[in-house]
Order: C-alpha cells, then structure tokens, then sequence
C-alpha cells in the first residue's frame, strides 16, 4: 500500500515537472519566433514601397498570432499545473519536488508543515532534505524513516525516486508517509499471535501430559481423575477458539442490523448462558425485573454475547458464597446496564487495559478460573458497534460495577434502575 502511495505521488510530481518544462520550451520557442520577427520588422524598407508596406502588415499578423499562441499556450500549462498541484494537495503524504541541483522547488500542501518547523519536525525536515538531494544529484532512489517522539509519537516514510523529462535529470520528488497507525497495528497483530499461541500452548501441553501418562495407568481411580482434567483442558481450549472466532466475526460486523430488541430479552438469554457457572460458583444471581418497553436498537446476539461476558466476568471474580447484581435503566436517550460483583477489585491503574485482549489483573486467578483474557475485549468491541461504551469502578478487596451504555431504542421511558448508593 505504501509502495502503490509513492508511486501515485512520484508520477503526478513527474507530470508537474513535465508541464513546468514544457511551458518553459514554449515560451524559449515563442521567444525565438518573436525575435525572428523583430528582425524582420527592423529591416529597411521603403515607405513608399507597397511591397515592403505589405511585408509589414503580414508580419505584424505573424506577430498577432505569434502573440495568442504563446498566450494560450501559457494559460493552458498554468492550467495543467493548478490541476496536478490541486491533485498532489490531496494526498494523504507529503510530497517536495527539486530540482537537479537539489533546491527544493514545489511542496504540497501536507509537506508545508514540515518546512521552517521546529522541534521534531526539525529533524524530518533535514532528512526529507538529504534524501531529495543524494536522489537528485545520484540518480538513485533513497529512501528514510524517522521517528518524531512527539507528541504523539510518529514515525515518518521517506522515499526520494529521480526525475527526468526523458533527455536528462530535472531533479527529484520525495513522499513523505506516515505510516504509524501501520507500525502499531503491526505491533498488536504480533502480540495478539504471542498471546494467543501462549495462551493455547498451556492446555495443549497440559492434554499431551494427561494423555502420556493416562496410556500407562491402570488405577481405575485415577484413570477417571485424569480424564476429567482432560475434559477441562479440552473445554479451556474450545473456549478460547470460540471467543477468538466471536471477536473475529465483531470485528468484521462494524454495523449490524439495527433492529429494537428487548432489554429483558438480552438479558434473560445472557442470565440462562451463565446460570451453570453461577451455581457452580455458589454465586448469586441477583437480576432486577426489567420493564418490556425499554428496548436498544443493535444485533441480538451480539448484545447477549456482551451481557453474558460482563455477568461471566463477574462470576468468576467473585468470592463463593456472594452475590452479582444486574441492575437496568434509561433517560429516554440511553440504556445503562450495570453488572456489580462483591470480588477482588481492579486497581485503578488497570481499569483502561482490562478491555485489552488477553490482559489480566490476576494471572494466578485467571488460571483458576480458566478465563480466555477476551471477555471484555468482546464486550467493548460490542459496546463500539452498536455506537454505546463500557466504562468500569473499583475498589480493591470490595468489588467491581461495570456500566455498558447503549442507544436506547424507540419510545422515550425514564426507568431508575439502581440507587445512588448501588451505583457506587
């Protein structure tokens, strides 16, 4: 992609430089017409003579048209040229053209704001300046990348191609791309397969050492003991492939259907999903009834998927014996669920990083309760599809409430879901 930029930008720079030139030879060529005829016209003649009167009118008409040709010849270069400098103006990359001597002569308007900056740019403007001139003066193409510390942090592309008129090197043109988000998505896309291959790599080792040691044992006993562990490493295993291929397919689904869906119905279908867990937990589910008519425009199964995980998450952080909340309300505008456990607590210093894939407050804990890492990385990228967000409170060693705020649907209601007090 970046190739494809620099090559678009390298070729209408070319062409720039092509017109310049041509409207140079035009005028040298009108010049030279123009002296030819002024030579003429300086000629004896005899006044009284009709052929000289006569070879003085025809070059005075010579001399007209040597006069609009040239005119119109100008206006059509300056033309072409406002055109190419409109059309290099609306790239996304800077472009600087120079001449053969290397003296920059053209910036768009996005390489303008490097030139007399200080600071960081300072410095891209030095190599955007030392690339175009080796370019120029070598004719070879060079390219650059520097890194600008900001802020924000950038790092800046620099590729410099020479340019010819097809006889001889009238100079070159440098892109300048920023090509940051490009690095850090590269970064994520190389975290995001470290962790996941860490993340498979337990379970699957885990599998492989049950099995090994299973083929030798004959205690019926312990026989049942490894196969159960099997079946739970198994289980952590479908697990995390089956939140990854759900994150996979909410990344890919930026605008679902947006049809009203029932608040009780997203709600009851996500409590049903994490009732097993509950119980297993001996944790409470305490749901707050929640009226039919509030409704969220969205995907149901999406919105499900972002409730269980929130309900899910609150299970599994939650002590045994305790309780979980859920608790609904709107102004009309927006639908607020609330998902209050009674667990561990986030510092606050994490509350931003828990919706990252993968992060965990407590790896120990995680282990224990064979969470994927990718509950609330679902639950945000849900919340962002359906144009809503996810916002969490704390405090540590008494318990977490997170608040999903959604659209709210059609037929304005106001419904109070929770007190001040419960809402922390």
């Amino acid at each position: 992609m970046g190739g494809a930029a620099v090559a678009i930008a390298a070729v209408l720079a070319g062409a720039l430089v092509i017109v310049i030139v041509w409207a140079s030879a035009s005028r040298r060529a009108c010049a030279r017409r123009l002296s030819v005829l002024a030579t003429r016209l300086g000629a004896p003649h005899a006044a009284a003579d009709l052929t000289g009167r006569a070879r003085l009118e025809a070059s005075m008409e010579a001399l007209e048209r040597v006069a609009e040709e040239t005119a119109t010849r100008l206006d059509r270069s300056a033309s072409a040229a406002e055109r190419l400098a409109q059309a290099l103006d609306a790239l996304h990359q800077g472009v600087v053209l120079c001449d053969e001597q290397g003296e920059v002569v053209y910036r768009n308007l996005l390489a303008e704001s490097f030139a007399g900056a200080r600071h960081a740019e300072a410095l891209a403007e030095q190599a955007i300046s030392e690339v175009l001139q080796a370019a120029a003066l070598d004719g070879e193409q060079r390219s650059r990348s520097v890194d600008l510390y900001g802020p924000p942090r950038r790092n800046l592309q620099i590729t410099a191609v020479p340019l010819s008129d097809g006889t001889r090197s009238v100079g070159a043109v440098a892109v300048i791309e920023d090509v940051s988000d490009r690095k850090r998505l590269e970064a994520v896309r190389r975290d995001f397969v470290a962790n996941v291959s860490h993340e498979l790599k337990t379970p699957v080792g885990a599998l492989g050492l049950l099995a090994e040691t299973l083929v030798d044992e004959e205690d019926a006993a312990v026989i049942r003991r490894l196969a159960h562990r099997m079946q739970a490493e198994a289980l952590r295993v479908g697990r995390i492939i089956h939140d990854l291929l759900d994150l996979s397919r909410l990344e890919s689904e930026e605008s679902p259907e947006r049809e009203p869906v029932g608040v009780h119905l997203i709600v009851g279908q996500a409590v049903e999903q994490v009732r097993s867990a509950a119980e297993a937990r001996e944790v409470e589910l305490d749901v707050a009834e929640i009226p039919r008519r509030i409704t969220v425009p969205g995907d149901r199964r999406q919105l499900v998927s972002a409730v269980y995980n929130l309900l899910d998450n609150a299970v599994k952080y939650s002590e045994r014996g305790s309780s979980v909340h859920l608790r609904c309300a709107t102004n009309g505008d927006t639908v607020e669920l609330a998902v209050q456990d009674h667990g561990i607590g986030i510092p606050s210093r994490d509350y931003e990083r828990i919706f990252e894939r993968f992060y965990r407050v407590d790896r120990a804990r995680s282990r224990e309760t064979g969470g994927t890492g990718l509950g609330l990385a679902i639950v945000r990228h849900v919340a962002t599809n359906h144009g809503g967000r996810v916002s969490v409170t704390s405090r540590e060693g008494e318990g977490s409430i997170f608040l999903l705020r959604l659209p709210a649907g059609p037929g304005p209601v106001a419904v109070s879901g929770w007190t001040d007090a419960e809402a922390g």
